[in-house]
């Protein structure tokens, strides 16, 4: 590593360490680590020792503790042990460790000692229970395939830190550092011990540094019953059915459809839409996005970015696109009109004729005022065209659905919806019968009831209903000959 780079990662070392604003705890820091290193080699010399005073002795130390509130009882617990024998003097390195002052130096050293089970990943444990103890993996494999979705198809690194508890969470910031593209932790698993040595006091404790961080990135792989892993066995080996949750994923896919930006994007949508007006970008609409609840709680408990997450999972619907939807015969209803018609088919038609109506008879304007008569009309067409519309879904099943014993369908109606039924009897009573007539009221009285709504403002007078019948009766008129052709065309195919 050039001189130029070493410096550079020193600036971003120091800059880290300076934004965390923690200088005024380096008295507690030098206690805690005093604590430690106590603790640390008492618990190692003396683990051998068979008598049950030193057995005792231990015990005492383990429940101990490791704080900064508690150095003095370790120093008793040390003097302890060297007046008894039991421990050659570390006086000198008690000495070294209180005499800190390079505050950069301390907290790494600090950092060092509290890092188990801190690690940067990709899939992460606790994003399947957050107090789970299993291992989380960084997957940093390059190959990848098309018909999968894999952290190896992201064109961008995203790292996530996991760790035991969010107090931890600086020392895995830490670790994730970036600096020309490349992770400080890398830069630890390279044997890259340069990236430490202008904070170092020595090379014992720079090397000390370097193994005990390659320790705590390479530890051994764990699972944990709260991981709700199922290992299914194949041959010599098995295959994992639940796999670890990637929180590089979720976290591009936040990015890209759910973050701050994509939330000011999808508003400015929202209300050119509203106002009718023109964006030139793409607008995609994300539909039956559930959310999942990986925290109820201290988001950050969980990984770094579950944090800014808000520990929200968004799931996306998986299924199937349905391209058109499936008619079914009306045989259970006695008017067609009322489920028949998809409410989002004609809302927009509706609301824009009752706004127009309650306002025109606030005015006491009549439907023979031309001016709002051919308003009238205008909607009234766009309706009649909408309803002709949905029953061409109808007219277009497999004919002589009308036949069936049990229909409680008007008889008007089945001869409009079932026009092409082979049936003589039915044929020649379709022909005599002025069912147009029938289907007209029954859409006047249908399209009154979509307009007095539920707050009942609109009071549909006979006026109305004789517009909207006279409506749909010309454009079943002007149908009919279309359905003879129609009709004519299937008999000679």
């Amino acid at each position: 590593m050039s001189e130029m780079e070493l410096l550079d990662w020193q600036s971003v070392i120091e800059g880290y360490v300076d934004s965390l604003d923690e200088q005024e705890k380096q008295v507690e820091y030098i206690d805690e680590l005093l604590s430690r290193f106590i603790s640390k080699k008492l618990l190692s010399d003396l683990s051998r020792g068979d008598e049950k005073s030193i057995n005792k002795f231990l015990r005492n130390v383990k429940k101990t503790p490791t704080t900064a509130k508690n150095k003095d009882k370790f120093l008793s617990f040390y003097q302890s042990a060297l007046n008894n024998g039991w421990i050659e003097s570390i006086s000198d390195t008690i000495e070294k460790i209180s005499r800190k002052s390079n505050f950069w130096n301390i907290w790494i050293s600090r950092s060092v000692e509290i890092s188990e089970g801190v690690l940067p990943a990709t899939h992460c444990a606790k994003l399947t229970h957050s107090s789970s103890s299993g291992s989380s993996i960084l997957d940093e494999s390059s190959n990848s395939r098309t018909d999968y979705i894999s952290t190896a198809s992201l064109q961008d690194k995203i790292i996530d830190g996991t760790y035991p508890n969010a107090t931890l969470s600086k020392q895995v910031k830490f670790l994730m550092l970036e600096h020309e593209g490349s992770y400080l932790f890398e830069e630890i698993q390279k044997g890259n011990s340069s990236v430490f040595s202008n904070f170092a006091e020595d090379d014992e404790e720079l090397d000390y540094w370097l193994e005990s961080y390659q320790t705590v990135l390479n530890e051994k792989p764990k699972t944990d019953i709260l991981l709700k892993q199922l290992y299914f066995p194949v041959a010599n080996s098995y295959h994992l059915l639940t796999v670890l949750q990637s929180s590089t994923l979720s976290q591009c896919l936040h990015e890209h459809c759910f973050d701050k930006e994509a939330r000011k994007k999808q508003e400015q949508f929202n209300k050119a839409r509203k106002l009718k007006k023109f964006i030139p970008d793409v607008h995609q609409s994300l539909i039956g996005v559930s959310k999942l609840s990986i925290t109820q709680s201290q988001h950050q408990n969980a990984t770094v970015l579950n944090g800014k997450r808000g520990g929200i999972q968004r799931l996306f619907n998986t299924q199937p696109p349905t391209w058109t939807s499936q008619a079914h015969p009306p045989i259970n209803q006695k008017s067609w009109f009322y489920r028949g018609i998809p409410h989002l088919a004609v809302k927009a038609d509706i609301d824009y004729l009752r706004d127009f109506l309650l306002r025109n008879e606030k005015l006491s304007l009549s439907t023979r005022n031309p001016q709002k008569r051919k308003w009238l009309i205008k909607w009234g067409q766009s309706l009649t065209d909408t309803v002709l519309f949905c029953a061409q879904q109808i007219q277009s099943l497999p004919e002589g659905w009308t036949a069936n014993e049990g229909i409680k369908l008007k008889l008007s109606q089945q001869y409009f919806l079932d026009p092409y039924r082979n049936d003589d009897v039915f044929q020649t009573a379709r022909k005599s019968t002025n069912w147009q007539a029938e289907v007209s009221q029954d859409f006047a009285n249908w399209l009154n009831s979509k307009l007095v709504g539920k707050n009942k403002l609109f009071t549909p007078q006979a006026e109305h209903t004789k517009l909207w019948s006279l409506l749909m009766s010309n454009a079943l008129r002007e149908l009919g000959p279309v359905s003879e052709i129609v009709k004519r065309t299937d008999k000679t195919a």
